[in-house]
């Protein structure tokens, strides 16, 4: 009788260990397998009600930046795809992967491709964190002199964060702002949350018109550029700042057409003294961790724990890359352009030209300029052009750029006659493989790969299921 009970206890602890394990397993499983959209418990804790002193405040937005980071928010992803829809680069299609982004370059996608959901989810979790923290510090819940020496530059920064966020979304998922048609732009746009997600309850939004998703960028960013200012954050080198939120505007100013804006807050970053043009444009893409350049804006930090740009894998040369430089572009530059040689390796037996931005040459992941000042030159000096500002400083703006590219070989332009397609070059040119150059074809109504039309509905990535699924007023892309 004893050793039956003896067996019988050991029978009955194994048993418990075997519910306790398919439990965790179990646990393990549900959880791997849940929809990228589902909240999962560490989002509901973590809102405006879990953040109870200035450390839970400090963390919350630090994740902000983490979450951004990702490849599949701005840490790479969108200028990968963005070089798949634009015209400028070859595709090595034999790389494409299925379900990902062969169906992007084909203008086929689903609600099932992995990138997209990840994208997709990735984003509004991102905002969500910016949401919580701005929720955080207006609800009046924290108090006290490290509340009060904090409080601005964190909530700049999470209005920084979801305007940058939002945009992104917005080039993807919507046609673009038609910039002849300022204040009118009823087309579908994408979902703008201004509240924490607690509950899943609170995910049935309605998509928001074009319009409405750049009016509320434009203010978020303003606002972003007050509170920094107050603050005290002119730059830095690794979190946004008053100037990074000032040149941001500056590029969603330009894309929504209003050129006269675009132009000011362009003239405002050069002006402000804070940043300069690097000797060698190259030298931009080299840097790791806190480390920028003089003419870094804004930049998404890596380090060695980190390795999340997608970048290296998806262009540097060594790795057998998914895009490759067309020659129509390569020919474009003048044979005594520096950015040849700095910015583009030939390869000696083939002829094929790649891209030396992305080339990983330190031990972590290199940085990722988001926003830099030769940009801004570009803007002012376009924008100046097109709305009727000031020729001399278009003038002097293209010439900067120039001088930079051929150095000994430098020939002034002294007319503003004929400069705008000149500087619209110098745009191509100087932010090759940036991602930039498709949202520019769709603002200047022009073609893009497989000369489809810049607002061809086939563009446009398809919501994820989960979205679709969970909310029950939403609206699916045709």
């Amino acid at each position: 009788m004893k050793s039956f009970k003896k067996y019988s206890l050991q029978f009955l602890v194994y048993s418990l260990r075997f519910i306790v394990y398919s439990f965790i397993f179990c646990l393990i499983i549900f959880t791997s397998c849940k929809k990228a959209l589902d909240i999962k418990p560490k989002q509901i804790l973590i809102n405006e009600e879990a953040i109870t002193t200035v450390r839970d405040l400090e963390a919350v937005a630090a994740g902000m930046y983490d979450g951004l980071q990702s490849a599949n928010v701005l840490g790479g992803n969108q200028i990968v795809f963005s070089e798949l829809l634009g015209e400028e680069t070859v595709v090595q299609q034999s790389i494409l992967s299925n379900f990902g982004t062969r169906e992007i370059y084909e203008h086929k996608t689903s609600v099932q491709i992995g990138l997209l959901r990840s994208m997709w989810a990735e984003s509004y979790a991102v905002i969500n964190r910016a949401n919580n923290v701005i929720a955080a510090i207006d609800g009046g819940k924290l108090a006290g002199k490290d509340f009060e020496a904090v409080k601005n530059k964190l909530k700049g920064e999470a209005l920084f964060v979801r305007g940058c966020v939002l945009f992104n979304l917005c080039r993807f998922w919507a046609l673009p702002y038609d910039v002849d048609t300022r204040g009118g732009n009823s087309q579908q746009g994408v979902i703008i949350r201004t509240q924490p997600t607690l509950t899943p309850e609170n995910l049935s939004i309605a998509r928001s018109s074009v319009e409405e998703v750049f009016s509320q960028v434009i203010s978020d960013l303003i606002e972003a550029e007050t509170l920094l200012k107050s603050a005290g954050v002119k730059k830095s080198p690794d979190r946004a700042s008053e100037l990074a939120a000032t040149a941001m505007l500056s590029k969603v100013y330009f894309f929504k057409g209003d050129y006269f804006n675009a132009a000011a807050r362009a003239s405002a970053v050069i002006n402000s003294g804070k940043f300069s043009l690097n000797d060698s444009v190259i030298d931009i893409y080299k840097t790791s961790g806190s480390t920028s350049t003089n003419e870094c804006i804004f930049q998404l930090v890596n380090i060695s724990t980190d390795q999340s740009s997608s970048l290296p894998s998806n262009f540097q040369r060594t790795k057998n890359p998914l895009m490759i430089a067309d020659t129509s572009v390569v020919n474009k530059y003048d044979a005594a352009d520096r950015r040849l040689a700095n910015l583009l390796y030939k390869n000696p037996f083939t002829g094929l030209y790649y891209t030396k931005k992305y080339d990983q040459i330190l031990p972590t992941a290199p940085n990722i300029t988001l926003i830099r000042l030769a940009e801004m030159y570009i803007i002012q000096s376009e924008s100046n052009l097109i709305s009727g500002g000031d020729t001399t400083v278009a003038l002097s703006r293209y010439n900067a750029i120039l001088k930079r590219a051929m150095q000994g070989n430098f020939i002034p332009e002294t007319t503003a006659v004929g400069l705008l397609p000149k500087v619209q070059l110098q745009r191509q040119l100087e932010l090759f493989f940036e991602g930039d150059r498709y949202d520019n074809l769709r603002r200047m109504k022009q073609n893009v790969r497989f000369g489809k039309s810049y607002n061809d509905p086939s563009l446009l990535f398809k919501i994820p299921q989960e979205e679709m699924a969970g909310n029950t007023l939403i609206e699916q892309n045709p």
